[in-house]
């Protein structure tokens, strides 16, 4: 490596703003830098901002990846100070500089221009992180964590990148491939075609996940059928297609009058899913098309067998997550190793929403044969978001403290149990605002965070029996 020079002009951050696609590029700030590494060597630390490399702005740490493969590299780094540091490297191809940042995009994320009528940003209560009304549809976001986005927002650059870079796979929400149908669900004035984008990206060697959120009288029947044939001409380079349905809060004051999906309707739904599932499994030997669990909730349907979603590609989207759930648990009572009793006796209750709570229950009353060992499952009615929203990942920490309040009560048990679906990503607070902490001052007892899995539930049910337990 050589090291490079120290520059101090005075207007280092304004002179190394630049753009791309009339967006301003103002670069990543560091926020680790790896112990022996070239970063570190050539003097770049946590708080520098990383502003171009090659003569490139970076974007994203999708960029960053990409620029930094090469083996001659000229990094521009801004300092707190505004000073500039310019390095000059010289590593083995793919060699890795080293740096962490605390974001993943750096220009900002791209906002969705759209206007869907069943958004459900926009039938949020006014008390609710300000995080959740940003409405983003970025295709960084898709690659990076499996958000689903229109295509209605990229350009000509855009495509060139996900190409370049072979951002495989996105996540792409159709709902219609009828131009006319798709414009009115987006919100848009006139045709929006989706059919075009998806061929782009196929020709490109990009798999694509799909989705339609169905919305009964509008995509349903005949145009749900006509959607999903069109989407499986792309077959194989679009790999699936998950139908889900179109969820309402109570919140929809003044917006687009969307009907909910019936119980019949759902019935319909997966009857038509499982029937175009054979007709694509002698084709391409693939189901291809997916109901979410939800619809087999409402219809009062067994979820399928595990053979049936393909290696769970969308279970992300909640397509399977009942069936992996289910498994887990029969995985469990066929290791037969549970421990006979626990150490400590020990109370608990597990928080759920209504469409998992048979599941949850089953799994309560099975870690039951445990001596020493209470479980119970607690159904939470979503009250914050309404009686239509029933999934747990939806729960807020108020509707939980008012339930627990009303069933169990302060000294009813030794701790509350929480699905991690139920919290922000990064930080352990609810939809509605409250954090863990508070809840478990609201409640007067702990409140252990765990991931939505039997096993995951059961190994810290036990820990608090004082008995250590894993599954496999």
């Amino acid at each position: 490596m050589k090291r490079g020079h120290l520059r101090s002009d005075g207007r280092a951050g304004e002179g190394h703003t630049s753009s791309t696609s009339g967006r301003s590029i103002r670069g990543a700030i560091v926020r680790r830098v790896d112990a022996g590494s070239i970063a570190e060597e050539a003097g770049i630390a946590p708080g520098d901002r990383l502003v171009a490399i090659n003569g490139r702005p970076v974007r994203d740490i999708l960029e960053y990846r990409f620029l930094c493969a090469e083996e001659e590299l000229s990094l521009v780094v801004e300092k707190p100070d505004g000073d500039t540091l310019v390095v000059e490297v010289t590593k083995d191809y793919d060699e890795p500089c080293g740096l962490e940042f605390g974001e993943a995009i750096f220009d900002g994320v791209r906002r969705c221009r759209n206007r869907c009528v069943f958004c459900f940003v926009d039938q949020l209560p006014r008390r609710v992180r300000r995080t959740l009304r940003v409405k983003d549809d970025d295709f960084r976001l898709s690659f990076l964590t499996g958000s689903y986005i229109t295509l209605t927002n990229l350009t000509e650059d855009d495509y060139d990148r996900v190409a370049t870079m072979r951002l495989s796979p996105l996540y792409v929400s159709v709902h219609s491939t009828d131009p006319v149908t798709r414009g009115r669900l987006l919100g848009r004035r006139g045709p929006c075609d989706v059919m075009d984008g998806l061929a782009r990206l196929v020709a490109a060697g990009i798999v694509v996940h799909t989705q339609v959120v169905l919305c009964p009288g509008i995509n349903d029947g005949d145009e749900l059928e006509r959607t999903v044939r069109d989407i499986s001409s792309l077959y194989p380079g679009v790999k699936s297609c998950a139908v889900v349905p179109v969820g309402l809060t109570r919140h929809r004051r003044g917006l687009f009058p969307l009907a909910p999906v019936s119980q019949e309707a759902a019935a319909r739904v997966v009857a038509s899913v499982e029937k175009w599932q054979e007709d694509f499994l002698e084709r391409f030997s693939s189901r291809f098309v997916f109901a979410s669990d939800e619809f087999y909730v409402l219809a009062g349907k067994t979820v399928p067998s595990r053979e049936a979603y393909e290696g769970f590609p969308q279970i992300e989207n909640g397509v399977g997550l009942l069936r992996d759930f289910v498994d887990e648990l029969d995985e469990m009572r066929r290791a037969a190793n549970l421990p006979r009793c626990t150490k400590i006796p020990v109370r608990l209750v597990a928080i759920t929403g209504e469409a998992a709570y048979p599941v949850i229950d089953e799994a309560c009353r099975f870690l039951e044969s445990v001596k020493g060992l209470s479980c119970r499952a607690l159904l939470v009615k979503n009250r914050f978001f309404g009686p239509r929203i029933s999934v747990a990942g939806l729960l807020t920490g108020q509707d939980i403290a008012r339930t627990f309040a009303a069933a169990i009560g302060r000294g009813g048990c030794d701790a509350i149990v929480i699905p991690s679906v139920s919290l922000k990503a990064d930080a352990p607070r609810f939809l509605d605002d409250m954090t863990v902490s508070e809840l478990e001052r609201v409640c007067g007892v702990p409140v252990d965070v765990v991931d939505p899995t039997p096993a995951s539930f059961a190994a810290r049910a036990l820990k608090r029996g004082g008995c250590a337990w894993q599954l496999r």
